[in-house]
């Protein structure tokens, strides 16, 4: 069930759709996944449930209304974990080529842009990419460790989106616990022939930063796996991640990258 969408330079440009679509063929609507309390049928909700809003965000800004806003996105969920999966996946295809359309419009003037009433705030570009990753990211949710994942996950323009658009989500729940206690921190991520990935909490506040490479220690990971890390996954395989950190540093690291 491909999309028509190929070109990932271009702003309807969605391989990670087609990959993701191809995947969940062959994944049943009851199947465990990474993401605590869910099965791919509440997965595919979470990604209709989104695909939908962004949908009726964009329509409502070219049609001069104003946009539907989520204050309570598990309630706004429920109802559509309550489809038939069935019709439920064809949502999420037919929707996203809508979404697709609709983002490739808004983006045409400028798409370094934000629209009003859109997403989160963040430019049309940034939307794109946003999705992109989400589906990158619920792949690896659904069948774990592949191949064509470790392809997909490893593209650094997602890694890029999450440095620049999702620090404050992806840290704030480490931040609110035990990651966010203690003194000033840094540790490095690195990847061979990729700019040092920073993670760092100063005066109780945290961010991410893409930094040139040094020889100091680090976590030494792969590009798909250093994403994943960023969004409070591990890889199936272990020996993926290695640490030069002291145990208390890896500690505070984990703690920090504990999703949400």
């Amino acid at each position: 069930m491909p999309s028509a969408a190929t070109d990932r330079d271009d702003p309807r440009g969605r391989p990670e759709i087609d990959v993701f679509l191809d995947t969940l063929q062959d994944v049943p609507p009851h199947a465990l996944t990474a993401c605590q309390g869910w099965t791919a049928h509440e997965v595919v909700a979470h990604l209709v449930s989104g695909v939908e809003l962004l949908t009726e965000q964009a329509r409502a800004h070219l049609e001069g209304r104003p946009a539907p806003a989520v204050t309570d996105w598990a309630a706004r969920e429920l109802p559509y974990q309550a489809l038939d999966d069935r019709v439920l996946r064809r949502r999420l295809e037919t929707g996203e080529r809508e979404m697709t359309e609709l983002f490739k419009h808004l983006a045409a003037p400028d798409p370094t842009a934000a629209v009003p009433g859109l997403g989160w705030g963040m430019p049309v570009g940034e939307l794109v990419l946003h999705m992109r990753q989400e589906f990158a990211v619920h792949r690896w949710d659904l069948v774990g460790d592949d191949g064509q994942g470790d392809e997909v996950l490893a593209r650094p323009e997602l890694l890029a989106h999450s440095v620049r658009m999702l620090q404050n989500s992806l840290l704030a729940t480490g931040l609110a616990g035990a990651g966010g206690t203690g003194a000033d921190f840094a540790a490095r991520l690195r990847c061979p022939e990729q700019p040092d990935l920073v993670v760092e909490v100063r005066r109780g506040e945290g961010r991410f930063a893409l930094v040139e490479p040094d020889d100091g220690p680090a976590v030494e990971t792969d590009p798909a796996a250093r994403l994943l890390l960023l969004w409070g996954r591990r890889p199936s395989d272990p020996r993926r991640v290695r640490s030069g950190l002291p145990p208390g540093q890896l500690q505070r690291l984990q703690q920090l990258l504990c999703g949400f």
